[in-house]
């Protein structure tokens, strides 16, 4: 997987992975999943290691910025699952230190 850098030298595609990154961050606070700078973070990720995908949508207006914004929220949210299911798997310390704690009393 190629990375190409140039498409987040488009200021909408740019402000498209911040709408995107807010929403999954909104939709996920509960969890403390991803935060915003993480989500924006890797959706700018997406976005340039997905170049054909942005320049498919840009350059046919029957796609444009509103299909392109809905793959990425699609694929952030693959990624928001995946690790969430890590993070369920693990146990915090803070939680590991409580449970100890339990058991002792």
């Amino acid at each position: 997987m190629t990375a190409d850098w140039r498409v987040l030298d488009l200021p909408e595609v740019v402000a498209l992975a911040g709408r995107a990154a807010r929403r999954i961050a909104d939709g996920y606070e509960d969890t403390l999943t991803m935060e915003y700078d993480d989500a924006r973070q890797e959706a700018l990720i997406i976005l340039a290691t997905k170049p054909d995908m942005v320049n498919e949508c840009l350059a046919d207006s029957n796609l444009g910025l509103g299909v392109l914004y809905h793959r990425l929220y699609l694929d952030l949210t693959d990624r928001v699952k995946t690790e969430a299911k890590r993070r369920i798997r693990h146990t915090s310390y803070e939680a590991a230190c409580d449970a100890a704690e339990r058991g002792r009393v």
